[in-house]
């Protein structure tokens, strides 16, 4: 399973490489299924940074499919998936993500896909394969929705929070998160990891790497193997 759970998306050159690395090639010319569905529970304004994710993605050389999950069907966009070689899941609220995974039948079929896809995710689209969406680190983005469920897809044993430092979420910074992981050991995750913007954290098959041109969180929750660390374009 090849996994990159980024803050806010390809933001520089080291989470650029890292990708490159997973795929095992260059990006041009590369299928990418671009999920926009957990951004439309915010709408308005703050979908700025997914058209400035689809700008970028565009000038990588990427072939893209844009796709809502939520609605049409799962013998529309199933295939346009299983074509993809990457799915990119863009951010927004990571509770409606989730409902929308399960209830557009996608949870099942993703064990398959994630064993000859990449998934990327940014921000909802990396909290969502935590082990639940809806904890005291959560709560910091004060986006919790009390008829949506809490638990995530678990594809990962550790919980992820992006935007450590971002001004527009201004609880989401050091002394919040160390707070936060006395509430945090009641859960499955054995560790957190909280990026700022220009970070991320790769998952390739048992390998978990810190991915960083900026500053991040990574604590222990309970008994937890180190990550690697990845900075500044090495590879």
């Amino acid at each position: 399973m090849k996994l990159l759970l980024t803050s806010a998306g390809i933001t520089n050159k080291t989470i650029e490489n890292e990708l490159k690395r997973l795929l095992g090639k260059s990006f041009d010319g590369v299928r990418l299924f671009f999920c926009t569905s957990a951004s439309n529970w915010e709408g308005g304004e703050m979908n700025f940074w997914l058209i400035n994710d689809l700008f970028l993605l565009d000038k990588y050389g990427f072939k893209i499919d844009i796709c809502d999950i939520n609605g049409i069907g799962i013998d529309n966009f199933l295939p346009r998936m299983e074509a993809a070689e990457v799915l990119y899941f863009e951010g927004g609220n990571t509770q409606w993500l989730r409902k929308c995974i399960k209830d557009s039948g996608l949870e099942e079929h993703l064990p398959k896909l994630l064993k000859s896809k990449v998934w990327v995710g940014a921000s909802a689209g990396s909290c969502v394969l935590c082990p639940t969406v809806m904890n005291s680190a959560q709560d910091l983005f004060d986006e919790n929705v009390d008829e949506f469920g809490g638990k995530g897809l678990g594809l990962v044993d550790f919980q992820f929070v992006p935007h450590m430092n971002n001004d527009w979420y201004e609880k989401v910074n050091r002394d919040n998160l160390q707070s936060a992981l006395k509430n945090l050991r009641q859960i499955d995750g054995k560790k957190l990891y909280a990026v700022d913007d220009e970070g991320a954290v790769s998952v390739d098959g048992d390998r978990v790497a810190v991915v960083s041109e900026g500053e991040w969180l990574e604590e222990s929750i309970g008994e937890a193997e180190p990550s690697t660390k990845i900075e500044d374009g090495e590879q």
